[in-house]
């Protein structure tokens, strides 16, 4: 029986790889939310039909345009093709929106948000992760810089890379940040949404589980970034959350810092501002990401809030498409320019972090790009410093690396 295809195809947003085989070197793709049980691999030659995947034409206008640019496999193939890829769930308009739809009301029925990384990345019982934090914290003395600043703790800037890398610098944050936290009655984590479209804002009404408990979501504040988003469905990624690493890596540091003391959680996920780093236009000329900006400073002011960015820094190397490996010049130079960013969110001038990355066309790659600065703007009037600035090997050969560093943000 002949499967029901869209009629015109459209291929999702996917984060798609290249690979080497023995038969060739074909671009792997696989549905980033993990509901698919397949990926397909494309050889390199017939890349061109998933331009034309589009949802703009048919099967035929497909075939079309790949005789134009001189390929001829014919309609049959092409649908075969195609059929693969909707079986792994990689067209928008195809299975994929079914399965989404069916793992949502999953999700948003489940008791909570669950767990996703412990006892991968972290240990899954509280006695052990007691002992991971306690002991990487111990190699740390609290420094005499909060004594400098005054106010109050408001903001954070922690990394949400593994454990096994980042821990250091985890452990200096959180040491530093400790006596800071008293008081703390709700907390806004902005974490990075790595699979999130373009601008998209995506709250979730659950309510994230760590190996201590459960913490409980602040409804009232989530009708509040409901309200500010305009003109889409603030929900359309909710499903994000639940395989997405961000948020949970640097809860797990607080809800082991906040030493059962209870608080309202507002979880809300970041995508991409590549838009408007190409456009070179501040984001908050946008209509929702302003209105997001607004509403978590009316937020705030309900009551003690601390602001956390869950976001890493720079991506760089050829395991993130660069053509130059890293080596001891470049990552100098890299240090230099990570600290200039970090300069930008200590002195509470998100504009200007902004600025810097497009500046240079993001080729540092910031993933916690967006979380930073929607921080930066909700806290203007804050001021801080930043620890345990890193970069940790991505690769094998150590020619690829992820920078990350832990930033403290204080004021009234």
């Amino acid at each position: 029986v002949a499967k029901q295809l869209p009629v015109k195809p459209q291929l999702r947003d996917l984060s798609p790889r290249w690979i080497q085989r023995q038969d060739g070197v074909f671009l792997h793709l696989e549905d980033d939310l993990g509901l698919a049980k397949t990926a397909v691999q494309i050889p390199q030659n017939l890349t061109p039909m998933l331009l034309l995947c589009d949802g703009t034409r048919t099967l035929s206008s497909i075939n079309g345009g790949l005789l134009l640019q001189g390929i001829s496999i014919g309609e049959e193939r092409i649908y075969k093709l195609i059929e693969q890829l909707d079986d792994a769930l990689l067209l928008e308009n195809g299975k994929f929106a079914g399965e989404k739809n069916k793992a949502l009301q999953k999700y948003r029925n489940s008791k909570n948000r669950p767990m996703s990384f412990a006892g991968t990345i972290y240990p899954a019982s509280t006695s052990d992760l007691d002992l991971f934090i306690e002991e990487s914290k111990s190699k740390f003395k609290r420094s005499s810089q909060p004594d400098r600043y005054s106010g109050v703790l408001q903001g954070l800037l922690s990394p949400h890379i593994d454990f096994a890398r980042g821990y250091a610098t985890y452990a200096e944050l959180w040491r530093e940040s400790e006596e800071g936290l008293d008081g703390v009655e709700q907390v806004v984590i902005l974490g990075t949404d790595h699979t999130g479209g373009l601008g998209s804002i995506t709250p979730t009404m659950q309510n994230y589980q760590t190996p201590y408990s459960e913490l409980e979501t602040d409804l009232e504040g989530i009708k509040l970034i409901e309200t500010a988003i305009t003109g889409k469905d603030p929900y359309n990624e909710e499903l994000h959350h639940l395989k997405e690493h961000s948020i949970e890596l640097a809860l797990t540091w607080l809800h082991h810092a906040m030493k059962g003391k209870s608080f309202k959680l507002l979880p809300i996920l970041c995508g991409s501002f590549q838009k408007f780093i190409v456009d070179k236009q501040q984001p908050d000329n946008d209509e929702t990401i302003r209105n997001v900006i607004d509403s978590m400073s009316e937020y705030r002011k309900k009551a003690r809030t601390l602001v956390i960015a869950a976001g890493d820094l720079a991506h760089v190397g050829p395991e993130f498409g660069d053509a130059t490996p890293m080596d001891e010049l470049s990552l100098a130079n890299l240090a230099s320019k990570d600290h200039i960013s970090l300069a930008s969110i200590e002195r509470g001038d998100p504009d200007n972090f902004f600025e810097t990355s497009a500046e240079e066309a993001d080729v540092r790659k910031i993933c916690g790009l967006t979380p930073m600065y929607l921080m930066g703007k909700i806290l203007t009037d804050c001021r801080g410093y930043s620890v345990g600035y890193d970069q940790c090997p991505a690769d094998q050969n150590r020619t690829s690396f992820v920078s990350i560093a832990g930033t403290l943000l204080f004021g009234e």
